[in-house]
């Protein structure tokens, strides 16, 4: 995830750079699904970053998927219950503050990170979210044991996004670096993870085109956020994905579900992966 709401000429050029209908709902079926003991319910997925974008599609598609339990996050949840939902059981927590995490994630099994900076600077700002917040999630999760934390990251961070990646952090405020700084944290931390790097966001409609899952963070392109929520979706409680970065965008010559097949070709992150 770039940044949402950090500026709009910056995701104006998002969008143009990179460029150089909903998803089937119903559908999350995965390679190499984990066992579960027979009896244990649904497992309990903390999303972080809810009241977002991509946040909200992903409570959108894990409520069509039984074997989770939804639990959002949000630093206002009177303000989450009126503006999103109040059928979900809301849960209140603020990445910056780590004192209100060990609460939120008492019980919870997975954990899928769709946090963003809404600011430059101050404490919304890429230092304190996309790295101080994804630390402290990290942090909180290994002390409660979840079994896998799922983040969403940006594509260029990895490489540092030419061009593109220098205007982006003159106008964002050093996003991309503060996010790589998070995503090493979390590859350190002993937390089992997956991070998704997506390419330019976009709100069209999910499921109307293939996804690529790439490594190595070259190239560019653009993917509706409800395709980043399947995928983020997808990989949870998938060995498949387990300890993997890779980037998606979309891919108009591949087939629309190919991609859900795709998790078990990637390669495992090395302790140095950048």
């Amino acid at each position: 995830m770039i940044t949402r709401r950090l500026h709009p000429i910056l995701l104006s050029l998002v969008l143009l750079v990179t460029s150089l209908g909903q998803p089937a709902l119903a559908q999350h079926t995965l390679t190499g699904e984990l066992p579960k003991p027979a009896g244990s319910g649904p497992a309990i997925v903390l999303v972080a970053g809810a009241t977002g974008r991509t946040g909200r599609l992903v409570l959108e598609q894990l409520r069509r998927d039984p074997r989770f339990a939804i639990r959002p996050m949000a630093r206002d949840v009177d303000a989450a219950r009126k503006n999103v939902g109040a059928d979900y059981a809301w849960v209140a927590g603020d990445v910056t503050k780590p004192g209100t995490l060990g609460p939120a994630l008492a019980g919870v099994s997975l954990v899928l990170v769709t946090i963003g900076a809404t600011e430059r600077s101050g404490p919304n700002s890429p230092e304190f979210v996309d790295y101080g917040g994804v630390k402290n999630l990290t942090d909180a999760a290994r002390a409660a044991g979840v079994r896998q934390l799922v983040l969403e990251s940006s594509m260029g961070v990895g490489s540092g996004g030419g061009v593109l990646g220098m205007l982006l952090n003159l106008l964002s405020g050093d996003a991309l670096k503060w996010k790589a700084k998070g995503e090493a944290h979390l590859r350190a931390s002993g937390v089992p993870y997956t991070i998704v790097r997506p390419g330019g966001l976009t709100d069209d409609p999910g499921g109307q085109a293939g996804i690529a899952l790439q490594q190595g963070d070259e190239g560019s392109g653009r993917i509706p956020r409800a395709d980043v929520a399947a995928v983020m979706i997808a990989a949870l409680d998938n060995p498949d994905a387990l300890r993997k970065t890779f980037e998606v965008i979309s891919d108009k010559s591949a087939k629309r579900d190919a991609w859900r097949t795709g998790f078990s070709a990637l390669r495992p992150d090395s302790p140095a992966s950048p």
